[in-house]
């Protein structure tokens, strides 16, 4: 009751509270009533449906966000080319710049650049600010809800005040901190745009600065809200928990696939890479190597097994004059023997018939 009356509550006047809001409320009180179970229990559970019902509306923005990720280089690059068209002065580029842009925005729309933020603006958003609003009624009347403002579950006094510890506050700007390195986002995904423009205050001074914005802002969250109730941190925890699971679930490339979520912009740009063919040279280099490491390989002749590799330097292939000789060699070959050794004549003699001069070459090294 003190508590109630030092935030102002006139627990005289009639509790009427907004529609959302009365919604959430009858939720709560329905679930602890008709389960039998705790007001912890209720409003964890009661968070968890709601991420459930609001499914297609996180995956709509998380498919929208990674088209408008894979989009905007397109569209910055046609805007770079617009601004330098402009400065030329020219007439007919010009006009086939404002074509291509004209295209492009047929083509996406001409909001696409809002893709993945409507969930920001009319779910997320809307529900956070309700179950703020809805925990703070029923800790303000607890001549209403008085069981829930009798329940001390953990540390805390009661679910109506604030934590005396501070661990809720804590945990939770540790939550929103994590969510937005990991997903860019605090509760759904937010895929992260890299922007071509190096233009000082553009787009990409922004996002080098946003990163640093939203931890300080999750930081300052901590003295700001430490005197709400612990209602609203335990509905903001487990709401933030679901965010992360579901979003670490629908990365995952099998959920992608069925779900026809587009790749994350570092995936689909490694993809493109890996689908780029090799140079001729490089794959003929590969291809060669590879051969020659098979056909080096000495083999185990126990096991079968490859023994570790020995660079053997390349022989020279012997010719079989013997088993194949060539029509009238033999005859140019023996014309030139004299007694153990052959005379230089027949050498030259065997290559006029065979065009060998390698052949020549190899028989004299033998000699």
């Amino acid at each position: 009751m003190e508590a109630a009356l030092g935030r102002g509550t006139d627990l005289s006047s009639e509790y009427s509270p907004y529609l959302p809001v009365d919604l959430l409320q009858t939720l709560l009180v329905d679930i602890h009533e008709y389960a039998g179970c705790s007001w912890f229990t209720a409003i964890v559970c009661s968070c968890i449906g709601i991420r459930a019902l609001i499914l297609p509306v996180s995956i709509a923005a998380i498919r929208g966000g990674r088209e408008k990720a894979i989009l905007q280089p397109e569209y910055e690059k046609l805007m770079q080319q617009q601004k330098a068209v402009k400065l030329d002065g020219d007439p007919e580029k010009n006009n086939r710049i404002q074509k291509k842009i004209q295209n492009f925005t047929q083509k996406h729309g001409k909001l696409f650049m809002m893709k993945g933020t409507w969930n920001l603006i009319f779910v997320q958003l809307p529900l956070y600010v309700t179950a703020f609003a809805a925990m703070r009624g029923l800790a303000n009347h607890p001549d209403l809800f008085r069981g829930f403002a009798m329940e001390a579950p953990l540390w805390l006094d009661s679910l109506a005040l604030a934590d005396p510890y501070y661990v809720l506050p804590v945990l939770t700007s540790a939550i929103m901190i994590t969510n937005q390195e990991l997903f860019g986002s605090v509760d759904t995904e937010a895929p992260t745009t890299e922007s071509t423009s190096e233009t000082p205050g553009g787009p990409s001074t922004m996002q080098r600065y946003s990163k640093y914005f939203s931890r300080g802002s999750a930081l300052f969250f901590i003295p700001f809200t430490a005197g709400f109730p612990s209602g609203v941190f335990i509905f903001m925890c487990t709401n933030m928990i679901t965010a992360a699971l579901q979003n670490r679930v629908l990365r995952n490339p099998a959920v992608e696939r069925w779900l026809e979520i587009p790749p994350r912009k570092s995936e689909a740009a490694a993809a493109a890479a890996a689908a780029t063919p090799a140079p001729t040279s490089a794959r003929v280099g590969v291809a060669l190597t590879n051969l020659g490491m098979t056909l080096k390989r000495p083999k185990n002749s126990l096991l079968g097994t490859p023994q570790s590799f020995q660079p053997v330097k390349p022989s020279v292939p012997s010719v079989p004059f013997a088993k194949a000789p060539l029509p009238n060699a033999t005859a140019a070959f023996q014309s030139g023997q004299g007694g153990q050794g052959q005379s230089k004549a027949g050498f030259e003699r065997l290559a006029e018939v065979s065009g060998g001069r390698f052949a020549v070459k190899r028989m004299e090294k033998q000699l």
